[in-house]
């Protein structure tokens, strides 16, 4: 029969999701079996499903077939729930006499109940006591541990037997008719029809783990920073609001200063123009009503122009000289690095190139910008989970059970925070020659503006690439770019967590490596109200990106050094801060120095004249 029980939002993401077994409050072993909340109707449902699409396509076809690009493409198959209650079952239902001269094992996997009386119904004196362990395998299957039958005598009065040891490979099944003792093990799993692979033969095999083990289940779930709300729904209408997108991105005048909010069917017009054309038609000395109808002729040009998907893709192509296809594709990340200042409340926002002290440190370290960015919109959307393993190549991607209550959509749990957060891009006149410097020669486009095409050379760099992997000497330009926003990235969250008194663990990076951006906020809800990064930026910027500057030694060194510059200690992460699995990491990005895959950076990046 199935219990309730209520958790916080963060817990119920984190520890209570759907097929998640738990010790449930004091009493029995439970396993969620659903989560009942209410759907969230305010939150931009196309961003979420892009991302979470965006997310479950790193998983190769064959390793997600609950996912198929069928589903995960069509918005009516899933359902955006705020949660709130927790179902949960008793599982599993084996039991297991603590009397250690018995130990008879009862199965109620198959019934409804439980047993009644807590004596063991063999010995009679010692009590039975839910067995801890459960049976998982990469498909996503998880079973009850129980016994066979004896494979001697063929019954099916079993003990268990742990033989003084805390090992599951120390145990032993025990006959209680025939006293044949023999080894427990998972056996192949009945859910899937895993291919086999002589490299390792176990792999179809079931594993036995205690059922609180982390490998029983790893959440996957998709992080969105400042995601648009439904202000934004005539854009996503706009049959190219990609490329209106991108043409906001690289500031072109016929976009530049009309909010992304006023495009779609039925937007309201932007009703101005251009700073830099409305100078140039004050200083021709025209009459007030010469002014006033060269200002309406203007704005009317520019409204036209930006309504027509054809000149917006035009004149991206021609200033970029990137295909328009890429620029189709970047849609998402782009949006993501422009619409903070889109849609904040500017007095919630500070930038460092405005503060004279600040923005010659950021000019220093090569930095484009800081910004600090208050009332920033964080959503974890949770899409499903995977067993034994978490990368993406060795085990299936799942998504949750269908709900009944929403016509069978499978459910994505959402909780949505506002916090204050960190945006830090970085120069890409500068990051071209960093990359020259150290013998890469990247070609940017043959654009008809060379400081646009160098922006554009990054979200051309990086399209349609898998950034969950190792990148090579045979990569070199993603290697270092990747490399080196990534190695940046860590060094700011671990001088962070000296300075704002929040835990290491507790602030996050989200890379944006096309608009070479990244961002730093804190991860769970807490710390995410008290303002820390505010304080962070206010009081002691200098002393953050001093730390950064100057941190480039390891308490490991000269081992970590001669080994890459790359360790625990000096420039990895915890899971819950890197989602990119402390890969492509090195202080060398930094300061110079050798690199495992590229031999040697001879110039680190804060070191360039």
């Amino acid at each position: 029969m199935a219990k309730s029980m209520t958790r916080g939002k963060q817990q119920i993401l984190l520890n209570y999701l759907p097929g998640k077994t738990f010790d449930f409050q004091s009493g029995p072993i439970s396993r969620v079996t659903s989560i009942r909340g209410f759907p969230r109707t305010d939150l931009n449902e196309t961003v979420v499903l892009q991302r979470v699409a965006k997310h479950a396509r790193a998983w190769p076809a064959h390793l997600r077939p609950a996912l198929s690009d069928r589903v995960i493409d069509s918005a009516d198959k899933f359902v955006l729930i705020d949660p709130v209650e927790v179902e949960a079952e008793i599982f599993p239902k084996v039991f297991r006499c603590q009397n250690s001269s018995c130990g008879y094992v009862l199965d109620y996997s198959n019934r409804d109940g439980v047993p009644h009386t807590d004596r063991c119904p063999v010995c009679s004196q010692g009590k039975v006591a839910q067995l801890r362990f459960v049976k998982i395998h990469r498909c996503g299957a998880i079973d009850a541990f129980a016994p066979t039958s004896c494979p001697r005598c063929h019954k099916r009065k079993i003990a268990l037997s742990t033989r003084g040891s805390e090992r599951i490979s120390g145990f032993r099944w025990v006959c209680m008719d025939c006293g044949h003792a023999f080894a427990l093990f998972g056996g192949p799993c009945r859910h899937c029809e895993w291919p086999s692979d002589s490299s390792n033969p176990q792999i179809r095999s079931m594993d036995i783990e205690v059922h609180r083990a982390g490998r029983t289940y790893f959440p996957q779930s998709a992080v969105l920073l400042n995601i648009p709300h439904r202000e934004l729904e005539g854009l996503f209408n706009h049959p190219s609001w990609e490329m209106i997108v991108a043409a906001k991105y690289l500031e072109l005048p016929a976009v530049r200063d009309r909010p992304l909010a006023s495009y779609g069917p039925g937007a309201a017009r932007s009703g101005g123009i251009n700073p830099a054309d409305l100078d140039s038609i004050f200083a021709q000395g025209l009459s007030n009503d010469e002014i006033l109808r060269r200002v309406e002729e203007a704005r009317r040009a520019r409204d036209a122009t930006a309504q027509q998907p054809d000149a917006i893709a035009q004149m991206v192509v021609a200033a970029s000289g990137v295909p328009a296809g890429v620029w189709q594709r970047a849609g998402s990340d782009l949006l993501e690095a422009i619409n903070p200042f889109e849609t904040a409340n500017p007095s919630y926002i500070a930038r460092a190139s405005g503060i004279p002290a600040y923005r010659t440190l950021t000019e220093q370290l090569g930095l484009k910008d800081v910004a600090l960015i208050q009332d920033y919109t964080i959503v974890n959307a949770t899409f499903g989970f995977s067993r034994v393993e978490y990368a993406n190549d060795q085990c299936w991607l799942n998504p949750f059970p269908p709900d009944e209550r929403y016509q069978g959509r499978l459910p994505i749990f959402v909780d949505k925070t506002q916090a204050d957060a960190l945006l830090i891009s970085l120069d890409p006149a500068r990051v071209l020659r960093w990359l020259e410097a150290n013998g890469v020669q990247p070609t940017v486009p043959a654009g008809d503006d060379r400081t646009l095409a160098e922006r554009s050379y990054f979200v051309q760099l990086f399209d349609e690439v898998d950034l969950y992997h190792t990148f090579t000497a045979a990569d070199a330009e993603r290697r270092m770019v990747f490399g080196l926003l990534h190695t940046l990235a860590h060094a700011c969250v671990k001088q962070a967590s000296l300075l704002c008194g929040l835990e290491r663990t507790s602030l996050s990076e989200y890379l944006l490596p096309k608009t070479l951006t990244v961002a730093l906020y804190c991860n769970h809800r807490f710390g995410a109200t008290i303002g820390a990064l505010t304080a962070l930026f206010e009081q002691t910027f200098a002393q953050w990106l001093g730390g950064v500057r100057d941190g480039r030694s390891c308490i490991y060194d000269p081992q970590c050094f001669d080994h890459g510059a790359n360790c625990h200690a000096c420039t990895h992460l915890s899971e819950t801060s890197c989602r990119f699995f402390n890969l492509n990491l090195s202080r060398s990005f930094l300061f110079g120095g050798p690199d495992l895959s590229m031999g040697r950076i001879e110039q680190g990046y804060f070191g360039l004249p």
